[in-house]
């Protein structure tokens, strides 16, 4: 499509008119565009929308979350003993706090609720 005939559908859009435009008319059509258009404050009018449960927007990043740095349990023998029990106590202790932090900093930043 040339210009000229981009223009002639864009005058016919805006004004309703079935026939086709003159140049007059056309440049008419332009310098009211021109003259009425809203006025810019250098960027974008547009408002992302808060993100809920049901409504795609805009979230907050939330704090760090350390890596639980406790080491991995190790898999038990035939019995267990009081060392590889404490293991695995100290990584569920750790995953928990891991977690629950996760969760404090989602809901500061409104992530979650």
């Amino acid at each position: 499509m040339q210009i000229a005939e981009a223009l002639k559908s864009l005058y016919k859009k805006v004004t309703g008119e079935e026939e086709a435009p003159t140049e007059s008319q056309i440049a008419e059509l332009i310098n009211q565009l021109a003259e009425n258009w809203p006025e810019s404050s250098g960027g974008s009018s547009y408002t992302l929308p808060e993100a809920t449960e049901t409504t795609l927007g805009g979230v907050k990043k939330s704090a760090e979350v350390s890596s639980v740095s406790v080491s991995d349990a190790t898999a038990a023998g035939e019995a267990y003993d009081q060392a590889i029990a404490q293991s695995v106590v100290a990584l569920a202790n750790a995953n928990k706090t891991a977690i629950n932090a996760i969760i404090t900093n989602l809901k500061a930043a409104g992530i979650m609720t």
